[in-house]
């Protein structure tokens, strides 16, 4: 991953999605700290636009402009945040690309936990 952060909260990339375990991440009630929970979460969703862009041949500075969450229920096990694009690139009149990514996050039982949609631009290559 390369990203300090993730390292210092054990998150992994497994397969499709980004694990957040529960030892590193535990809050003072047993469960998940939202904030462990929402950077698992960005990260999974960092990752599905960085591979759909990359597929696309598209390069350039890959920044998250907003994102908003949702925490539906406490999570008392690992997390996985699995994320999807929600369709394709847009392209911009000044260069740069849009996309929207959705992320579920899911306890060990496969029941949503919480809901990241975030807006990322990829910034056109500056020659």
């Amino acid at each position: 991953m390369n990203i300090p952060a993730g390292d210092n909260l054990h998150l992994r990339e497994e397969g499709a999605g980004v694990r957040i375990p529960l030892e590193h991440n535990l809050n003072d009630k047993g469960s998940l700290f939202a904030g462990s929970i929402y950077a698992g979460a960005i990260l999974a969703a960092y990752r599905a636009a960085e591979r759909l862009f990359a597929d696309g041949g598209l390069a350039g500075d890959l920044v998250a402009k907003t994102a908003s969450i949702s925490y539906l229920k406490r999570v008392v096990s690992d997390g996985t945040a699995v994320a999807s694009a929600c369709g394709e690139p847009l392209l911009k009149a000044n260069g740069n690309r849009t996309l929207a990514v959705a992320v579920t996050v899911l306890d060990e039982e496969r029941i949503p936990c919480a809901e990241l949609s975030v807006e990322f631009i990829l910034l056109k290559v500056r020659t």
